[in-house]
Order: structure tokens, then sequence, then C-alpha cells
């Protein structure tokens, strides 16, 4: 797949959604750019950069659409201060691609909080986005969120988003499996039986990513669940200390430096 972020305009329908909640992109990049706001320059790596707003500004546009937040628009896998194993085996899964997603199978990150498990995950996931691969990623509690909005007022509508970007997506991100067990078990597990089993049968493969430990997933979502999990994925189990605390001190040194980073 070739991939050129210039020329890989959103429908108009998903357009006009996205403009809804970030009204800046729907600018021009002549007005308006996320990185250098129209500055034509930005500070990074204490080196003065000149600006490809027309690029920054698509960039965003595609990665918003695709579910994927600011923070991690800008983030590369330098960031990432996990184990280099990990880093190896999600490299290697990427450099397959085609067998991986051909087959249907995905990644599953499992571990303790503030690991770098999302991170990871999404950074995989720009990657098939740079590749021209239809992605979306969300966190469940979203996804509960967006099935149950199908039966309200505007259920069409809404049913079509859900469809197009949890069932139709060639790679859909699930961040944060498990956060909204609480109260909700019966909905959560029929949610993502439906999401799973659907995406599974047409060979959509999907990335996860939980805090919660093999036995509390098979508690909540059910052995059958599971055992389909297991079999569609890449398992990656993360260990570690948090480095948020790390992460926050680079940030708060970045903004003391004058520094921007780039969306890449």
């Amino acid at each position: 797949m070739t991939f050129d972020p210039r020329t890989a305009y959103l429908s108009d329908d998903e357009a006009a959604r996205l403009y809804v909640r970030h009204p800046g992109l729907g600018r021009s990049y002549v007005d308006y750019c996320p990185t250098c706001n129209k500055a034509g320059t930005y500070i990074w790596r204490g080196v003065e950069q000149a600006c490809d707003c027309e690029l920054q500004l698509q960039l965003a546009k595609i990665y918003f659409a695709a579910g994927i937040g600011l923070t991690y628009q800008r983030l590369d896998w330098g960031d990432f201060q996990g184990a280099d194993e990990v880093v190896a085996g999600v490299a290697k899964y990427i450099e397959n691609h085609q067998s991986y997603i051909s087959r249907g199978v995905g990644l599953f990150f499992t571990g303790p909080f503030g690991i770098g498990k999302s991170m990871l995950a999404t950074l995989a996931l720009k990657e098939f986005v740079k590749l021209g691969y239809r992605c979306y990623a969300t966190t469940f509690a979203q996804t509960i969120e967006a099935f149950t909005s199908t039966w309200g007022r505007d259920g069409k509508a809404n049913q079509e988003f859900f469809q197009d970007k949890f069932l139709y997506s060639e790679v859909l991100l699930l961040d944060d499996l498990g956060r909204e067990l609480s109260g909700t078990t019966k909905l959560s597990e029929s949610t993502f039986d439906t999401i799973l089993r659907q995406r599974v049968s047409a060979g959509r493969p999907t990335f996860l990513t939980t805090n919660l430990t093999m036995s509390q997933l098979e508690r909540g979502y059910g052995g059958a669940v599971l055992s389909l999990l297991r079999e569609k994925s890449v398992v990656f189990e993360f260990t570690g200390e948090d480095f948020r605390p790390k992460a926050n001190r680079r940030e708060l040194d970045e903004i003391a430096l004058g520094e921007v980073r780039p969306i890449i």
C-alpha cells in the first residue's frame, strides 16, 4: 500500500463529524497549523525547524479521524521506555504486517498501569495508518457508549458510524479493556462478543490493551471470547515500573525550553 497524507482526504460525512469536535481542522493550512500556529517555524530538540503546515494539518485530520488523540500523534518510538524485546516483537509484527493482517491476527497487551501498553499499541496503529489501512482507536468504555447510542433517536446514523469504525475498520484498537466492567458486566460481555466475533469472522485484526489478568478477563467476558482472543492475537505481557512520572518531567522540561513536538 502507498500512503500519501497530503492526498488522503476524508469523506464528507467523516470530515463533518470531525470538524464539529475540532473546528480548527476545517480551516486551510494557509490559515491554521496545529504545530507552529502559523509562525512558520518551531523549536524541537534544540533546533529551529521549518514547519510543513500542510502536512501537519493533514496528519492531524487523518489521526483524529482514526481516533488517535493529539498527545499520541506527537509521540514516536523513542518515547517508549519499556522492554526492548516487546518493541522488537511489535516491530516484527509491523514488518510482516501483510501476513498477520491477512490472517486477522492482532496484538494483545496485558500488564499493570503506566508501563506503556496504550502508547505502544497506538504507535503500532499509527504505522498501520501510514501504511494505508483503515484504522480506528478507542477505549472499551467509549465502545460501550457508541454501541448503546445506536438505540436512541439518532440510532441509524450512530449505527452506521459504529459499524464503519468498530466492525469494518481494517485494524481496530480497543484500549483499556475491562475498566468499564463495574456494574455493566452483561452489556460489556455482549458488546465485546459482538465486536470480536464479527471481526474474527471477517478476518479483521484487533489490538487490545488491558490491566486485567487472564482470569479476570474470563470472569468479565466469558471463557469462549477469551479463547477466541488468544487464538487471534500475538500476546505481549508487559512488566516494569510506572514511567508516567518520568514522562511528565520530560514534558515539563520541553515546555520550559519552548519546544514543540511535531505530528509524526
